[in-house]
């Protein structure tokens, strides 16, 4: 069995001896005292390492009236060490979930935008902190994906995101600081216990240790645990999403889904939204998700707003989606040789070789015009000829009702031609597609 590391030096160099590839190193450098220690020992490590590269990023939230004082200390230390340094002032904005929340967003954003391909993002969590955080998850009723709390290593902005110390205690690495007499900043928002994770540092784990010396290692312990349960769920998620993804799409299958035991569904629901970079949906959202779409009736449509994303029903399909704004209405003129259209207002272009793939003849002297629906049109169809309504046309096609009201009509000569990729009228078939 692997030794846990008990000192930051040897949980980084135990790190970086187990990363033999990952020669670039970025230091998210706060100027506090976990920072400090894992650049100082980051520089010590490989200094006269030709091959390693070591940078710091320093993020100024402008939250503190010393916060430029504090730039100025990770400026001053990191040119001490010999570590470039980038300092990044950012604009933190409101968030329903908090200012820790809104910062964080914040300084991720900004660790995304500097970080380099490939390159890995060190940041100073420590095993108290997966034991706050376990906590923290529990008391919002995670399951073992939550309950994973931080992860040691993961994908992020082209890189990496590690965090070498999570085997480490603060008790470890006040004592190293101390001994290499380094100076950090305390930042006072630290003690305010109005914040949560605050509060259990201050007040819940002083008070759990007075019982359970070891709280802190049990704690992290269980973190450890669900998150290889969680691991084993998330294989077990993919099999699951494999199967009720609908070929060739991101959509799901209603009916596939249905059948899923209530667990197992939720866990594909969140593996989708997570593979789509999105935030992970609360409870309340994916029991909404399954009572108001996937078990509702066969022909119901419905939307479930979660956040800043939603989730759509449509016949057996069911999308994840940004939420949904009007195009608003839209007119082009086509000109010969019709070249490439674009249509800014849904993002799509139109080309010649697709009317030809459709079957759609567009005559040299005609003039061609392309907008969306008004309402009321008609367009001639079938043998012999018949005129349908375009509303009832896309109600028995597969586009979904919020998609209708954007798709392209082509007008020749004021007649409406074709509906894209929808029906093509008698008229203006081409030769080739009646023969």
């Amino acid at each position: 069995m692997k030794k846990q590391p008990r000192s930051p030096v040897e949980a980084l160099a135990q790190y970086v001896g187990s990363q033999p590839d990952q020669t670039h190193f970025c230091v998210a450098f706060s100027g506090g005292m976990d920072s400090h220690v894992l650049l100082h020992t980051v520089a010590q490590l490989l200094d006269g390492n030709n091959q390693a590269r070591v940078r710091a990023v320093h993020i100024n939230h402008g939250l503190n009236p010393d916060s430029d004082y504090w730039a100025q200390h990770c400026e001053f230390v990191c040119d001490s060490l010999g570590v470039p340094v980038v300092i990044k002032k950012v604009l933190v904005d409101e968030n329903p979930e908090g200012p820790e929340a809104g910062a964080r967003a914040a300084r991720y954003a900004a660790f995304a935008e500097h970080l380099m391909p490939k390159e890995q993002l060190l940041l100073a969590q420590h095993a108290d902190d997966q034991a706050e955080t376990f906590l923290l998850q529990a008391l919002r009723g995670s399951g073992p994906d939550g309950l994973a709390s931080i992860p040691r290593k993961r994908t992020f902005a082209g890189g990496y995101m590690a965090r070498p110390f999570l085997n480490c205690f603060r008790e470890s690495l006040l004592d190293y600081a101390q001994k290499q007499s380094l100076s950090w900043i305390e930042d006072p928002s630290n003690a305010d216990t109005r914040f949560d994770r605050n509060f259990l540092r201050q007040e819940v784990l002083p008070l759990l240790q007075q019982r359970w010396p070891s709280a802190a290692q049990t704690l992290s312990r269980s973190a450890a645990r669900s998150a290889a349960a969680s691991q084993t769920l998330l294989g077990l998620a993919q099999e699951d999403l494999d199967v009720v993804r609908i070929r060739g799409s991101n959509e799901l299958s209603v009916s596939e889904v249905n059948v899923l035991p209530r667990e197992r569904a939720f866990n594909v629901l969140r593996l989708w939204v997570r593979q789509a970079g999105l935030r992970m949906p609360r409870l309340q959202d994916l029991s909404e998700v399954m009572s108001s779409l996937i078990a509702a009736r066969a022909d119901s449509t419905g939307i479930v707003n979660v956040r800043d994303y939603e989730f759509r029903r449509h016949r057996d399909r069911l999308y994840l989606l940004e939420p949904h704004t009007d195009s608003g209405p839209y007119e082009y003129e086509w000109l010969p040789p019709f070249n490439n259209l674009y249509i800014a207002e849904i993002d799509m272009t139109l080309r010649a070789s697709e009317c030809r793939e459709q079957g759609i003849e567009l005559p040299e002297s005609a003039r061609v015009v392309v907008k969306n629906r008004a309402g009321g049109e008609l367009i001639k169809l079938g043998e012999p000829a018949f005129h349908k309504a375009v509303k009832k046309l896309l109600q028995e096609s597969a586009v979904p009702p919020w998609k209708r009201d954007a798709i392209p009509l082509l007008y020749v000569n004021e007649r409406l031609a074709a509906v894209w990729k929808i029906a093509v009228a008698v008229d203006f078939r081409s030769v080739t597609e009646i023969a």
